[in-house]
């Protein structure tokens, strides 16, 4: 049975008693291997936490091999690997500790097999148990792990991680498991015969990116801005407070309230092509979440967990703030701002990009979900802790007239385990605006 995923799983590529390794296919049409760890196993504590500790630990090797692409939090959890990398789902299952049996390669048949007949008496096959885990892998300290991780960034529109995030508090002795034991050959469900992923030449070569020119964009946004600015139409803030000034005398007022001074860390300019994340999470009738209908300025409903709260922050002509979060001993420990703000017409793609740039991003490379839609997430380090940042910046028809006139941007951060729950958030969000 392949396991769930993001991908096209096309043939097993060996297995252990804990989980198995597959070559795959992602959604731009690159080849990749993933380990996948058995959902019995990872429900048993401590190899959920050992899994990813061990894909962390091979990033951070001498001789790293990090990953592109992983989900920590599924029921079987698994970490995908660029193929030209070499086999990294199989050196993360020796990583564990555990014995790994690769499938032997598949060799289409020179002829056709003679037929054999069956014993007159043929009983069910005997069942064949896997070698139990006798001990679980070696414990690995650090701190909290991320449930929806990327090391690298060659796959739109996920998560950017410079520096891996090491696990904690693996049991010295899980429960042992028995799980079923590697198949000794799966044939592929399409493509080509023969291993696609033995082969030592890259199938695909991706196409070398173009130069970053965040100066080039940067420029032109201050240019705009200036040109928006001498209209005398631009509101700025009071010095770093939440309340806006007062719009400037003008009889077209221009983008009311936007920040006065740059950000520190903006997005990354141009947006890169992708679309909106289908694994993100939507909630559910079990979730324990509250509906707000009633914020001031706002004009639509927005659904948090229930331990959150909206207070207003600022408020002015065409615009209006709301910090949303959960709150312990007077500190946020989770949220941020969600903000609406006009957008002057014609709100069209340099004035967009102009607002866009204006916010601050983390320095996150901005992904296109849509015509005016972009997102992007970080990996936070505040105060030594790393923490999930979700940044969406998205414009939207809130007139009746269906012209795109006012812009939305949420940005909300959390402990690295509750990035899910973000997530949750921005996708209600977008469907509620539909942007």
């Amino acid at each position: 049975m392949q396991p769930e995923g993001p991908y096209r799983y096309t043939h097993a590529l060996g297995g252990s008693p804990v989980g198995k390794a597959w070559a795959a296919i992602d959604e731009q049409g690159r080849f990749v291997t993933v380990a996948v760890l058995d959902a019995p196993v990872a429900a048993t504590p401590g190899w959920r936490e050992a899994f990813a500790g061990a894909a962390d630990l091979l990033a951070q090797s001498a001789d790293p091999m990090p990953y592109t692409y992983a989900d920590f939090s599924a029921a079987a959890p698994w970490v995908a690997y660029p193929a030209e990398a070499g086999p990294g789902a199989e050196k993360l299952f020796r990583a564990l500790g555990v014995e790994y049996t690769p499938a032997p390669p598949a060799i289409p048949p020179t002829s056709a097999p003679p037929l054999v007949s069956a014993p007159p008496s043929v009983s069910a096959p005997p069942s064949v148990s896997a070698p139990p885990v006798s001990a679980p892998p070696q414990p690995i300290s650090g701190g909290p792990q991320v449930p929806w991780a990327v090391q690298t960034g060659p796959i739109p529109g996920q998560l950017v991680s410079a520096v891996p995030h090491p696990i904690s508090g693996v049991p010295t002795s899980p429960t042992p498991v028995t799980s079923s034991p590697p198949a000794a050959h799966v044939s592929p469900v399409s493509g080509p015969s023969a291993d696609a992923f033995a082969a030592p030449v890259r199938r695909i070569t991706p196409s070398t990116p173009p130069p970053r020119r965040t100066g080039l964009w940067i420029g032109i946004a201050a240019l705009v801005l200036v040109v928006l600015a001498g209209g005398g139409g631009l509101a700025i803030w009071k010095g770093s407070g939440d309340k806006p000034a007062d719009v400037a005398n003008s009889a077209t007022p221009e983008t009311p309230s936007m920040p006065a001074a740059p950000p520190q860390s903006p997005g990354i300019e141009p947006p890169q092509s992708g679309k909106w994340p289908a694994q993100w999470p939507t909630f559910t009738e079990r979730d324990n979440v509250r509906t707000l209908t009633n914020l001031e300025g706002l004009g639509f409903p927005v659904k948090v967990p229930m331990d959150w709260s909206c207070s207003l922050a600022g408020k002015a002509e065409g615009f209006v703030k709301y910090n949303c979060g959960r709150s312990a001993s007077g500190e946020s420990t989770m949220g941020g701002e969600l903000i609406v703000r006009a957008c002057p017409q014609p709100c069209d793609e340099r004035r967009q990009t102009a607002m866009r740039m204006a916010e601050e991003a983390w320095g996150t490379r901005w992904t296109r979900s849509g015509q005016a839609t972009t997102y992007g997430e970080a990996l936070i380090n505040t105060d030594g802790e790393q923490r999930h940042g979700l940044a969406v910046v998205a414009y939207y028809r809130g007139g009746p007239d269906g012209v795109i006139d006012q812009q939305f941007v949420l940005r909300l951060t959390g402990p690295m385990q509750e990035a899910n729950q973000l997530r949750r958030i921005a996708t209600y969000l977008r469907a509620v605006l539909v942007y």
